[in-house]
């Protein structure tokens, strides 16, 4: 009777422990995981900025299209217009997706629209960040087409 005693406790042990240790490493798993997938995570890098169009008061050309904006260095919750000519498009209104580098700020929105002389623009408000600098890189389109474009951001 003991003997049959031991083993009950050793399974309920057993059982106890191992589901411990699943909580635990559950939990662990949940504690890095946004760590390990950041590094995973296809994000643009600064390695890859000379493929993009660095917007600026200087006119940058892509393929044909122009893209310019009113200031060198955006701020903070200041707007800054930008200005795109995209002689070869249809479309009544360019989208701007564009994603922090230097931080995870999500993705940020834009929509540029069609001026009486055919160029496109829109006001950009990028939001405040912690980080002194910063660069975002994400490309301008007009639903068929897309072209990569970064800005600096100075607080």
């Amino acid at each position: 009777m003991l003997r049959y005693a031991n083993v009950i406790f050793i399974r309920i042990f057993m059982h106890s422990s191992i589901k411990i240790a699943l909580i635990a490493v559950a939990l662990l798993a949940g504690f890095f995981a946004p760590e390990l997938l950041k590094g995973v995570k296809d994000s643009p890098s600064s390695e890859s900025l000379s493929e993009y169009c660095m917007l600026s008061t200087k006119t940058c050309n892509s393929d044909g299209v122009s893209m310019a904006m009113d200031t060198d260095i955006t701020r903070p919750l200041v707007p800054s217009t930008i200005t795109v000519h995209w002689p070869d498009t249809q479309a009544k209104q360019l989208s701007v997706t564009l994603e922090g580098v230097e931080m995870d700020m999500g993705v940020a929105k834009y929509i540029l629209s069609k001026q009486p002389d055919g160029a496109f623009s829109g006001e950009v408000l990028l939001p405040v960040c912690t980080t002194e600098k910063m660069t975002w890189m994400g490309e301008i389109s007009d639903g068929q087409q897309a072209r990569k474009a970064a800005l600096r951001m100075q607080q």
